[in-house]
């Protein structure tokens, strides 16, 4: 009986003991589990999905960092599920590890989630891609369109003074008649090759100054309109002098009819363009000697401001002096007017004329054809003069520039392609 009653407290003892030590190993394992069921790189997830967003590849899991427990070894997590028991007489820590490293083992890998939903993304892709390309085979796509002809414009030179001519070439093959318009008046070209068209335009005295625009028309053979284009030019201030001329006494004054046909015969009465133009090189001086007055200047006479400006470049030489056509041309005009006096008209083609006044003797008929150096009379001091001189001009469809500017080699140049022989070969030296 004594030893019955010592017995059961014992026996009730050690079975509370065994009780509370399987709690706590159940405990234990279960943090453990927790643990290790918690995927090493979870923080992970969001750039997960940022690099899907980003398509950008994601990265390696060896460079991600890997969440350590405290008190698991990591040899434990990466063991492998190899049996579906425990073995007899492991221990309940054993199995508790072996169960939670299959679990986690089963787990898929960051790196093995991100192929997976890659490869599910990439599928309707495809079919989007194939989808796209089959519509786009369906698609019924316009002819390009008609190249259209070439069309060039060139302007030289480029940069001129108020005054000064400047050569337009235009490039069309598809064009019957071809014009062109700047400052507000109109230009006509004339064809001198196939395809190539070609003039000679004035910058007036008082044209305004900066970049000019140049509009260019093309018209079909019926004169219906084709296209246009436009060029720039810059046109810089003519810095001509203030010139002072005296004529003394009081003379009569001139019957305005009288100006008028003095206007006329050298402004209006002779622009046409009868051709291609018949120089061939710089002109030539029509006479040695002083320059008394430049084209472009502003005049006073007897201290009376002039309207206007001076038209022309004059050159005092002694009386009788011989005058000489400057380029090839035809004689168009001789005679007599009120203010200009004695004078010759001479067409240089291209819509060129130059005139030449005050003159005592007219050596030349009109029709007659001049070459450069051919005399065309002589020195005077005829119409409104102080003195024997030549008043030079050169005028340009009815406007008027410097004369000089011939002279040398920034005059306007030739088409880039010579006129026909036939049509030429008689004035063309």
């Amino acid at each position: 009986m004594h030893n019955c009653r010592h017995r059961r407290p014992w026996l009730s003892g050690r079975l509370l003991v065994s009780v509370l030590a399987l709690a706590i190993v159940s405990a234990t394992v279960g943090a453990g589990a927790a643990l290790l069921l918690r995927p090493a790189n979870e923080p992970a997830q969001t750039s997960s999905r940022v690099t899907v967003v980003a398509t950008t590849p994601p990265p390696d899991a060896s460079e991600q960092p890997q969440a350590q427990p405290a008190e698991r070894p990591s040899h434990k997590v990466e063991q492998s599920p190899t049996s579906s028991a425990p073995a007899a007489g492991t221990a309940p820590e054993e199995v508790a590890s072996q169960e939670q490293s299959t679990t986690a083992s089963t787990q898929p890998s960051a790196e093995q989630h991100a192929e997976s939903q890659e490869a599910e993304e990439s599928q309707p892709v495809e079919q989007t891609a194939a989808q796209q390309e089959q519509q786009a085979s369906d698609i019924e796509v316009d002819p390009p369109p008609e190249v259209q002809p070439r069309f060039a414009i060139t302007t030289t030179p480029a940069r001129l003074t108020q005054g000064e001519a400047l050569a337009l070439t235009v490039e069309s093959e598809q064009a019957s008649a071809v014009a062109a318009t700047i400052g507000g008046r109109s230009w006509n070209l004339i064809q001198t090759a196939p395809g190539l068209w070609w003039t000679v335009i004035a910058i007036p005295r008082d044209a305004d100054t900066g970049t000019t625009a140049v509009v260019v028309d093309l018209y079909a053979e019926d004169g219906d309109w084709l296209r246009s284009a436009s060029a720039s030019v810059v046109v810089l201030a003519n810095a001509a002098p203030l010139e002072e001329v005296t004529l003394g006494g009081t003379g009569t004054p001139a019957d305005p009819a009288d100006v008028a046909r003095d206007i006329a015969v050298r402004f209006s009465d002779h622009i046409s363009v009868s051709g291609p133009p018949r120089w061939n090189g710089p002109w030539i001086l029509p006479v040695e000697g002083e320059v008394t007055g430049v084209f472009g200047a502003q005049r006073t006479y007897d201290g009376v401001q002039a309207q206007g400006w001076h038209h022309g470049h004059d050159i005092a030489a002694q009386h009788g002096d011989p005058i000489v056509a400057p380029a090839p041309g035809t004689v168009v005009w001789t005679g007599e007017v009120i203010l200009h006096g004695i004078g010759v008209i001479i067409d240089h083609g291209a819509g060129v004329y130059s005139g030449y006044w005050h003159m005592s003797l007219i050596a030349v008929r009109e029709g007659m054809d001049v070459a450069p150096g051919d005399w065309l009379g002589n020195i005077g001091n005829t119409g409104l003069s102080t003195g024997p001189h030549l008043h030079w001009e050169v005028i340009i469809q009815g406007v008027d520039v410097d004369p000089v500017q011939w002279l040398g080699d920034d005059r306007p140049p030739l088409p880039p392609v010579a006129p026909d022989s036939e049509q030429t070969a008689d004035t063309l030296d």
